[in-house]
């Protein structure tokens, strides 16, 4: 399951030549379709039952959406740190930058301290672990796009021969 779930995402959205599809659709669609995207496989790996999956999908998607307005402030803060020439006016956007960098690191620890309690730890590792397996695949094909995928082939079971 789970190498059929990455042959899709990695064909779907990261083998088509990036600009294309950023110019088919609008990046908050992109970024709402992956986010949707990794709830379901979430989801799915972690057998999280109805009731489950709406709580976690609320979770991810409250801290997602928090993670990029920091991620936004960030990059304007970094922007306006290389225009800034007085040098009071630079540590004090300096520390402003600091201070959204913490929160935006604190939103990790955020992230475990409301999973935790909604998966139990094992699931909150193998959450972990399928977040980190998925981060890793699609960085690894965005900086190599030629490279083929890892080929995950299982050996088939033997055909069961039914007679009627």
């Amino acid at each position: 399951m789970r190498w059929i779930f990455s042959a899709f995402i990695l064909t779907t959205f990261l083998m088509q030549p990036l600009a294309v599809f950023a110019e088919s659709v609008p990046a908050g669609t992109k970024r709402n379709q992956l986010e949707e995207l990794m709830i379901w496989k979430m989801s799915d790996e972690l057998k999280l039952s109805a009731n489950e999956e709406k709580k976690f999908s609320e979770i991810i998607k409250d801290l997602n959406k928090r993670k990029s307005e920091l991620n936004k402030s960030l990059q304007t803060s970094l922007v306006s740190l290389g225009n800034i020439k007085d040098s009071k006016k630079l540590e004090t956007e300096f520390s402003s930058y600091k201070k959204s960098l913490q929160a935006f690191n604190k939103i990790s620890e955020e992230e475990l301290d409301k999973l935790k309690p909604l998966l139990g730890t094992e699931r909150t590792v193998q959450y972990l672990q399928i977040k980190q397996d998925i981060a890793t695949r699609i960085k690894a094909t965005l900086t190599n796009p030629d490279t083929p995928l890892k080929d995950e082939k299982k050996p088939l079971p033997a055909p069961k021969l039914i007679i009627e």
